[in-house]
């Protein structure tokens, strides 16, 4: 890794694609993984899980898909966003919140 990439965050999601019925395996597995933030499921997506995913480097990120698509039950990922920022970015709050009148 070059010194760059060590100021890098990278942030993706991705949507998972899996076997209707594993909803708590999957939610298990993803919970135990470094760095990855499943999002709640939806029943009208059934077998489908958007899954948020931070690292420091583009390889990271690939790693964890890679991992995810090893699970049982999972037939594969589809990446959706893929987001690189300094480190120092990353530190700030990126979205405020809005009040409504």
């Amino acid at each position: 890794m070059t010194e760059a990439a060590s100021d890098e965050v990278h942030i993706a999601s991705f949507i998972v694609h899996y076997q209707p019925g594993q909803d708590d395996e999957l939610t298990l597995a993803l919970n135990a993984m470094a760095q990855v933030e499943p999002q709640p499921a939806d029943s009208a997506g059934a077998g489908k899980r958007v899954v948020i995913c931070e690292g420091p480097h583009q390889g990271h990120i690939l790693d964890q898909m890679e991992a995810i698509e090893r699970l049982p039950g999972v037939y594969g990922c589809s990446l959706v966003y893929h987001e690189v920022m300094s480190a120092r970015e990353a530190d700030q709050q990126m979205i405020t919140e809005v009040k409504s009148a």
